[in-house]
């Protein structure tokens, strides 16, 4: 922990570090791919720990890790699905690198408004939010992509879908605890996206379409929430927020082939 590094630059270590990972899963046999996906998840929530060490308690060091930790799985497992040729992956753990990067930055800007106000707060909850709905559709699009059972996929999103709730909503207030409020409010969205992926697998849409309109209806519940506690919810809000999720499900709707 004691480098003589300031957390920029250790930031940037982290991040060089996860992306040459990234590309290790792609020099290994397929059946060891899995285990170095668990690996690459490891290897995220240390670095970010090393990053942010400083000013980092009990609850920030589970809570404010969840989304690097995830966002790293889900990059790393939608990274399984590209074309297996490096022109194409290349870029793709470039600019997985890059975005890390800006992921840690928002992370350590939550670090530190825990312990006093800073103007970047807001900055760093769209980016926070953002990264959340990337690693929903990334995680998403690979577990449709598997063609589980119907049962799995919804239990599978649930799990998934709980503890990225439980990081966006706990970045509102940043207590010192997570309270019994969050944690039900993160249970019944995660329990509500796990019930559409239900009834999505057996929609006769393509995978990308299924995962996406999973993810819009996370942004579309997660934005009324976090509005909610916030105290900013309205009519326009409400009527913005619905009015994006009925346009990916009309698209959701014309992209499905009802014939068979």
């Amino acid at each position: 922990m004691k480098l003589n590094l300031n957390k920029r630059q250790k930031i940037v270590i982290s991040s060089v570090v996860l992306t040459l990972g990234l590309l290790s899963t792609q020099m290994v046999d397929f059946n060891l791919r899995f285990r170095f996906l668990a690996g690459l998840a490891v290897l995220a929530y240390t670095l970010s720990v090393w990053s942010l060490w400083d000013g980092l308690n009990a609850t920030k060091a589970f809570v404010l890790l969840i989304l690097p930790t995830l966002f790293a799985t889900a990059v790393g497992s939608f990274y399984f699905l590209l074309p297996v040729r490096w022109l194409t992956r290349l870029p793709v753990a470039v600019v997985f690198g890059l975005t890390f990067y800006l992921l840690l930055l928002a992370q350590n800007v939550f670090n530190v408004a825990s312990l006093r106000t800073i103007p970047l707060y807001r900055a760093a909850s769209t980016a926070s939010f953002l990264f959340t709905l990337l690693s929903a559709f990334f995680i998403y699009h690979v577990v449709f992509a598997f063609n589980l059972l119907f049962l799995w996929n919804g239990i599978v999103i649930f799990l998934v879908s709980f503890p990225l709730i439980l990081q966006l909503l706990w970045t509102i207030s940043m207590e010192d605890r997570i309270s019994i409020a969050i944690l039900v409010q993160s249970f019944i969205l995660s329990l509500v996206l796990g019930e559409l992926a239900l009834s999505f697998s057996f929609w006769p849409s393509p995978v990308t379409i299924r995962s996406l309109t999973i993810s819009s209806a996370m942004y579309v519940l997660l934005g009324l929430t976090t509005q909610n506690l916030r105290s900013r919810l309205n009519g326009r809000v409400v009527w913005e927020y619905v009015g994006i999720g009925v346009a990916v499900f009309l698209v959701s709707l014309v992209s499905t082939s009802w014939g068979g």
